[in-house]
């Protein structure tokens, strides 16, 4: 398993300079954190005897934001909750993906961000390319949905991304969908199909049923575009919607895909299996920090 510790070492030896930068960018940030956090707990105990009239006016009033850290375009985010706040160091939990963002995606392209969350690097997408890009973002969470809106609406990307509350799936029909919590930003949400039952059940706050769908069947019912390039983290469901989208990754239009995957049960390897019949090559892997969850890249051959 990679640790922090271990990491630090190794940049050490490789980059010295840019390591040192981000750990003490990481410190700040740990500080920073702990200083708001403190803030917060206060003002929750100043605002608790307040009637509920008064706390929703306030609420309402206060409209809160963050910035994303996203240095190359400014960004902002709704902050109605703490993972919400977490989600504006996207950049920071995630440099590769806005790399391969800023290397792969060109002007006019179509870009898939499935599992978009609340929209971090959708955005980045957009205002990188000055809206000169196409985001189709899906997100089923009704929560994480509804904050995702608001955040393309604050950053004024309408003609440039596009949200769509469903779940891409091996199959089309309903689903159910469990939630790990009801927080906007929140993760580890489950699509409950055979292959992927709860093992805890008891453990979700609620079960949703809602559509979803392959994305071929979208493709060609429902006349959504052929994506060039596609992001794919959605908690586990991963190898269901690439098995749902054959007809979609064997198209020449889709250059590259970034899928993260785990490395458990086999998935891992699967995903690479599928990806590498369609045509794709896998041109690097990103440990996400603990050594079993990971993001792939991949890049189709010729």
């Amino acid at each position: 398993m990679t640790t922090r510790l271990g990491k630090l070492k190794s940049g050490l030896q490789s980059d010295p300079l840019d390591t040192i930068k981000r750990a003490v960018q990481f410190v700040f940030g740990v500080v920073r954190a702990g200083i708001e956090n403190l803030l917060l707990i206060l003002y929750r105990i100043l605002v608790l005897p307040l009637p509920g009239r008064t706390k929703a006016g306030l609420k309402h009033s206060l409209n809160p934001r963050v910035k994303l850290d996203y240095h190359r375009r400014e960004i902002f985010l709704t902050a109605d909750s703490t993972l919400s706040i977490q989600r504006a160091r996207a950049c920071e939990k995630e440099p590769e993906t806005v790399k391969w963002i800023e290397e792969r995606i060109q002007p006019d392209d179509v870009f898939y961000d499935v599992g978009a969350n609340v929209g971090a690097y959708s955005l980045v997408a957009s205002k990188f390319l000055n809206g000169r890009v196409i985001v189709y973002a899906f997100e089923p969470s009704f929560s994480t949905y509804d904050q995702l809106c608001r955040n393309i609406v604050l950053n004024h990307c309408e003609d440039s991304v596009h949200p769509f509350l469903l779940a891409l799936n091996d199959s089309t029909g309903t689903v159910e969908f469990e939630y790990h919590s009801l927080d906007a930003g929140d993760a580890e949400h489950r699509l409950i199909s055979d292959a992927n039952a709860p093992s805890s059940p008891a453990k979700s706050v609620y079960r949703q049923r809602l559509f979803g769908f392959r994305l071929d069947d979208l493709i060609s019912e429902f006349d959504f575009p052929q994506p060039n390039h596609m992001k794919v983290d959605v908690d586990g469901s991963e190898l269901a919607i690439l098995q749902g989208a054959v007809k979609t990754i064997r198209n020449d239009a889709l250059k590259s895909i970034l899928v993260e995957v785990r490395k458990e049960n086999g998935q891992a390897e699967q995903v690479e299996d599928i990806l590498r019949s369609a045509g794709f090559r896998l041109i690097s892997t990103h440990d996400r920090g603990d050594g079993m969850i990971w993001n792939y890249i991949f890049k189709k051959e010729g």
